[in-house]
């Protein structure tokens, strides 16, 4: 199993930010940020970009975001299995395939 990480911020933030969580470069098998290709998310090139540096298929992929438009609609744009984490429990859209915790990617995987 592979993990990526895809932010709209710069990839020099999200190492800081991983560093200072105590998670260092060992979680993720690639970090790619707003300027990996010079595009943000909901860009499909983004998210080619990650699968492509992860060598891995959209259909072999899940992306995990919180935000309807620009990370599930985005990821299910290029193909991949798209979930939206919604930690308020609020309806947010009918369609998407929610999750509330993380926890629950796993039954998802195997």
């Amino acid at each position: 199993m592979k993990i990526g990480l895809i932010s709209n911020i710069y990839e020099e933030k999200i190492h800081a930010c991983l560093q200072e969580a105590g998670l260092g470069g060992a979680v993720f098998d690639v970090v790619v940020g707003v300027d990996a290709i010079g595009e943000m998310k909901p860009h499909p090139g983004v998210f080619k970009y990650a699968l492509h540096k992860l060598n891995v298929q959209p259909e072999e992929t899940i992306f995990v975001g919180d935000d309807v438009e620009v990370d599930y609609k985005g990821a299910e744009s290029v193909g991949i299995h798209a979930l939206l984490i919604n930690r308020t429990k609020e309806k947010v859209l009918s369609d998407p395939k929610t999750i509330t915790d993380l926890r629950e990617i796993l039954p998802r995987i195997y």
